[in-house]
């Protein structure tokens, strides 16, 4: 019973941006929102919702992420405002700020590890190559 709500929004979300999905994709832009490397997320992740376009904030959020030094807060705080204020172009921008809030929740529990790849790529380290043979214990 308490989970007819979030099933009819997630039911409704989904008859309305499909169409505008396939769309989205045709202009060339892709898919920017949602977690790079897996596609399939990435298709269900919402570009837009009812005439507002989130692809640029999503843009916009995984460059942040690659400022060097930058706050991660700060990165998603931007992230939530920007989606915010592309919801005044909605049709509906009650629904329009229910989706972004729900798409910052989402970069908040899951985006540390995207953010640290970003930030630190140099700590991927490299397997050592030795050219001689290396013994211990003499």
């Amino acid at each position: 019973m308490k989970f007819k709500l979030p099933i009819l929004f997630l039911a409704l979300w989904l008859l309305l941006t499909a169409d505008n999905q396939r769309a989205v994709y045709a202009q060339g832009w892709g898919y920017p929102c949602g977690p790079d490397g897996a596609p399939l997320l990435q298709y269900l992740t919402p570009q837009g919702f009812m005439g507002a376009d989130f692809r640029g904030s999503c843009y916009q959020h995984d460059r942040c992420y690659e400022i060097p030094g930058i706050s991660r807060r700060y990165c998603d705080l931007q992230f939530r405002q920007e989606l915010h204020r592309r919801c005044d172009y909605s049709a509906f921008p009650l629904g329009c700020r229910m989706v972004s809030n729900f798409m910052y929740l989402q970069v908040r529990l899951y985006g540390r590890r995207p953010y640290l790849n970003s930030q630190y790529p140099q700590y991927q380290t490299p397997v050592p190559v030795y050219s001689y043979p290396v013994y211990s214990g003499y």
